[in-house]
């Protein structure tokens, strides 16, 4: 019996890799162009933000239709979207190694996910953005989260940069996480 299985495993070894004249198999050379990575794909695809005016000089507004929350960058910086359904934005500073994003999230339905993000946080505190309403700051590791919490929505600033950049831009950072607003009106 075993030798019957070892004759019909090496007839269909041998069977697989016999190829003959008739086979149309593609050859791969050197010419053929690879398939664009995903990256390459989304980086084609990304659009920067359309900028509203904004009475403080030296920034540009950013506003998210999608989930109706708005913020404030640098003039000098780039508000990126990558994504292929509008929640949010990539924030492109004079680092290119920082990983700056703003997004927003839906809760209704998620409400255990979000608890999970809290709860994943090393250490929290208090956090006030402009508009009077409370927030939340998160750090993980060398990363730092804001999180603007409405019934239905999350807004989320996402910091990951090396500590000497996060240091020399403590005060753009913040400028940056008090200036969301959710569309909610003024909590002050």
């Amino acid at each position: 019996m075993r030798y019957a299985v070892l004759s019909v495993i090496t007839l269909f070894v041998f069977s697989c890799k016999q190829n003959t004249a008739d086979d149309k198999q593609p050859i791969a050379t050197d010419t053929v162009k690879a398939d664009p990575s995903l990256q390459e794909i989304i980086d084609k695809e990304s659009t920067e933000a359309g900028y509203e005016k904004t009475e403080a000089t030296g920034v540009k507004k950013v506003v998210n239709e999608r989930f109706n929350f708005s913020f404030e960058i640098p003039s000098a910086w780039k508000a990126i979207d990558k994504s292929n359904n509008g929640d949010g934005f990539f924030l492109e500073s004079d680092n290119s190694t920082a990983d700056i994003r703003i997004y927003g999230e839906n809760l209704e339905g998620n409400e255990i996910m979000a608890e999970m993000e809290i709860k994943s946080c090393t250490r929290t505190e208090t956090f006030k953005f402009r508009d009077g309403y409370p927030g939340l700051k998160c750090y993980q590791a060398q990363d730092e989260y804001y999180y603007y919490d409405t019934p239905t929505t999350r807004i989320v600033l996402y910091v990951h940069a090396d500590a000497v950049w996060k240091t020399k831009n403590i005060a753009v950072i913040r400028s940056i996480a008090e200036s969301i607003t959710s569309g909610r009106g003024n909590f002050n």
